[in-house]
């Protein structure tokens, strides 16, 4: 009886938890967000891995969002230090994509798993192999108040699998999350090409 009870709090805490991680569109300063500030902060997973997220305002649609995120033909010229890179596959629940970014102290090689866990809403990634320990984050696509914009919330978390100045890959990574937020609503919102 006693063991089922802490089976039974144990499911419950672990819902809670995981409930209470879900980003909300309430949990930003709008009036920043309103004024096309790019939100950046240093977090952590729950494995205590670092990382950074962003958050920041779109007007676009929905479609025309989720479009760009999986356009990989242009993903070099949206999102900078990449390389170059492979799809090796592609289908309706994911993508298996081959990296070469310049990560400026060094190149890195790896190959990412993208999830498209909820299509047009959310979608994840993870490391499968190549450099580093652990690559992983996701994109979510949220409603606000106004029908014509949406609030694009990255998350990004890297063990590198050495120790280093902690401080400088943070302040990096927060740099290069703000630059790819202004790059990327800037390609979506004035790309012709897409028509949605």
């Amino acid at each position: 009886m006693i063991r089922n009870f802490h089976y039974l709090l144990l499911i419950v805490s672990s819902v809670t938890f995981l409930v209470s991680m879900k980003v909300q569109a309430t949990d930003y300063d709008w009036q920043a967000l309103n004024n096309e500030k790019v939100l950046v902060d240093s977090v952590r997973d729950v494995k205590g891995i670092p990382g950074v997220r962003a958050a920041f305002t779109v007007k676009a649609s929905r479609e025309k969002i989720w479009a760009t995120l999986l356009d990989y033909e242009n993903f070099p010229l949206v999102f900078e230090g990449i390389e170059r890179m492979n799809v090796l596959s592609n289908e309706s629940h994911g993508a298996r994509i081959e990296f070469w970014v310049d990560a400026v102290l060094k190149n890195l090689h790896f190959i990412l798993f993208r999830d498209y866990v909820e299509s047009g809403h959310k979608l994840t990634w993870q490391r499968l192999s190549g450099d580093m320990k652990d690559i992983h984050g996701s994109w979510q696509i949220l409603d606000t108040d106004d029908p014509n914009k949406k609030l694009l919330v990255y998350e990004s978390y890297v063990d590198i699998g050495f120790t280093v100045a902690t401080w400088l890959i943070r302040q990096g990574a927060k740099n290069k999350a703000k630059n790819m937020a202004h790059r990327l609503r800037e390609w979506i919102e004035n790309e012709k090409r897409l028509d949605f």
